[in-house]
């Protein structure tokens, strides 16, 4: 699927909402300005139980982190299932179903064929990581903590230079 998302495809559109727990239509602009790890899964797959245990660990030390969020995406067909798995694995981030399965919107998009699965997204919707582990998204977090750091510090240094010339001029 490249290496650039089309976000006019891709859970932008009304057609491609998908509703969470509540009721309430998310897509990708629903995390504006964030990475975005998004993730597929279910409740009746063994390894998504797994990948959903990897994640509550980073989301519990990302969980005040602006820059990132979490999109669950199940394939469950039983919403009871669905909701149970949520509450079993401790899912405290955004979580969406359709109960379409594997008709799911963004499976058929994206040409996804098993699970667990993930997208690691820029706020651009550049793909930064495609089915990543948790050693590799921790990683990824680490470098985007870094850049930050590094962009704040740019920042600070040109307003101290630009109010620098102000006071000569």
């Amino acid at each position: 699927y490249g290496d650039h998302l089309d976000l006019h495809s891709f859970p932008t559109r009304r057609s491609s909402d998908l509703p969470n727990a509540k009721g309430t239509q998310i897509s990708r602009t629903s995390f504006k300005d964030k990475y975005l790890l998004i993730h597929f899964w279910a409740s009746w797959d063994p390894q998504s139980m797994e990948a959903n245990a990897a994640l509550r660990r980073i989301y519990k030390k990302e969980e005040k982190n602006k820059l990132f969020a979490l999109w669950g995406i199940s394939l469950d067909i039983d919403r009871k299932e669905w909701e149970e798995a949520i509450k079993r694995d401790t899912l405290k981030w955004e979580q969406s179903c359709d109960f379409s399965g594997w008709n799911t919107a963004p499976i058929k998009q994206l040409a996804i064929q098993a699970l667990p699965a993930n997208l690691f997204l820029s706020p651009s919707g550049k793909i930064e990581g495609k089915n990543m582990s948790e050693e590799d998204i921790k990683k990824k977090l680490e470098e985007i903590e870094q850049k930050e750091k590094e962009k704040k510090e740019r920042d600070r240094k040109s307003t101290r230079l630009n109010s620098s010339h102000q006071i000569i001029s």
